[in-house]
């Protein structure tokens, strides 16, 4: 695949580790546990499951119940079960993650080039209003879409789909920039275009009936190389 250039009016990004360093809510955890990165790892990842159940089974709780339970229960992998005023310090690194050090920059950038900007995201409103304010990219972005509007979370085509209609554009006019493959698969068959930002260099996936982006990217200059 490839980046049809002409084809896009404007973009959506992922919040979670497309603008916003997941990875440092490890921080959090420091002196809970003896690996804080890998426990993190497990936090993010089971809160990735806990969504997915949800469309499946048709249930729907905000991200941060979502998160909630995920930390709880990697905490409890390791034997950790530390008090519920404990557990709501933890999650509150959820509302101050660092942004990638190019975020600010290319957004902006991609504004001057004349592309709307919005953040779609499985966050709940308030956590993306004070997350974008406290990264200081508020400013920069065109608008933000929760899945909390919707109740439904990424990647059901619904969000895809809503969000488009949100920004009063086709889907197919819309490219969308994510971390998560599962994320930039949810948005090709929603009908928008792909950029999987591989800011980690991980392989390729080869998951079943999903093709391949339509540009790979390690972050947003090569985005904004591709698109001149």
């Amino acid at each position: 695949m490839s980046l049809q250039t002409e084809r896009i009016a404007a973009f959506t990004v992922d919040s979670y580790s497309t603008l916003l360093d997941v990875d440092s809510a490890a921080a959090a955890l420091a002196g809970w546990v003896a690996d804080a990165e890998r426990v993190a790892a497990v936090w993010r990842q089971q809160s990735l499951a806990y969504a997915t159940t949800c469309n499946f089974i048709g249930h729907y709780q905000t991200f941060y119940e979502l998160n909630h339970a995920a930390l709880t229960y990697a905490l409890a992998r390791e034997g950790v079960r530390p008090g519920a005023e404990k557990i709501r310090e933890a999650l509150a690194i959820y509302h101050d993650l660092q942004p990638f050090p190019d975020v600010r920059s290319g957004i902006a950038r991609l504004r001057e080039l004349g592309f709307p900007v919005y953040v779609v995201s499985n966050g709940d409103p308030d956590m993306l209003r004070s997350l974008l304010r406290d990264a200081h990219i508020e400013d920069v972005v065109s608008g933000v879409v929760s899945v909390h509007e919707i109740r439904r979370y990424k990647p059901a085509v619904e969000i895809y789909q809503h969000a488009a209609r949100r920004m009063d554009q086709p889907t197919w006019a819309i490219a969308h920039v994510s971390a998560g493959w599962f994320d930039v698969a949810g948005a090709m068959h929603a009908g928008m275009q792909g950029v999987w930002m591989n800011r980690k260099d991980l392989p390729a996936e080869i998951f079943g009936p999903f093709p391949a982006p339509d540009l790979t990217a390690d972050g947003f200059d090569a985005l904004i190389q591709a698109l001149s």
